[in-house]
């Protein structure tokens, strides 16, 4: 008579579940930002952190420093090398971009929340999943001043390709509610402009 050995029970997670539970876990591998963000107000991120296989996880930021505060985010789970590759030169063709400490690259995302909040804007609804790639907002995280100033001091809205005659509407009905009126300024054209 032979003993059957159980068979271990392995529970695989959804990618969406690891990166919820275990991506801040995993080591970051490094950050990178257009040069120009700080010109610009909008910062483009990606933050990369490697899987023991050699694979990375990253998280995608577009972040509005002068209004909306966190526009798009992005969730990617156990990129090979090469497509992760693919992707920094895909950035390397749009912006022209740079390497920083994850420290600077937090700041900007948590500054652009902060800011738009005060607006009455909440992060893109992406960033629910994007969030857990990057660390909790704590105070073991050293803070950086990140100018977020808009325009002259005030909130300034630049209707981007994506945004809709609603949605900027709906963004200008907002400033006026939250700043009041001719307390912000925008670039308010069709989308293609």
């Amino acid at each position: 008579m032979t003993k059957r050995k159980k068979a271990k029970k392995v529970n695989m997670l959804s990618p969406e579940n690891y990166i919820r539970q275990r991506a801040r876990k995993l080591p970051i591998y490094e950050c990178w930002v257009n040069k120009d963000w700080k010109e610009d107000g909008l910062a483009n991120l990606t933050i990369a952190r490697k899987h023991t296989n050699g694979n990375f996880t990253i998280g995608i930021y577009l972040v509005d420093l002068k209004c909306l505060g966190i526009k798009d985010a992005h969730a990617l789970f156990n990129l090979y090398p090469q497509e992760y590759q693919e992707i920094l030169e895909q950035h390397k063709l749009r912006f022209d971009i740079e390497n920083i400490e994850y420290i600077l690259a937090h700041n900007i995302i948590y500054a652009g929340i902060e800011y738009a909040d005060d607006y009455g804007f909440k992060p893109h609804k992406d960033f629910g999943l994007a969030k857990y790639i990057i660390e909790e907002d704590t105070e073991d995280i050293e803070l950086i001043e990140i100018d977020c100033g808009g325009l002259d001091g005030k909130p300034f809205y630049i209707r981007g390709p994506l945004d809709s005659d609603v949605r900027a509407a709906q963004i200008i009905a907002q400033l006026e509610k939250t700043a009041g009126p001719g307390n912000f300024d925008y670039i308010y054209g069709e989308p293609e402009d």
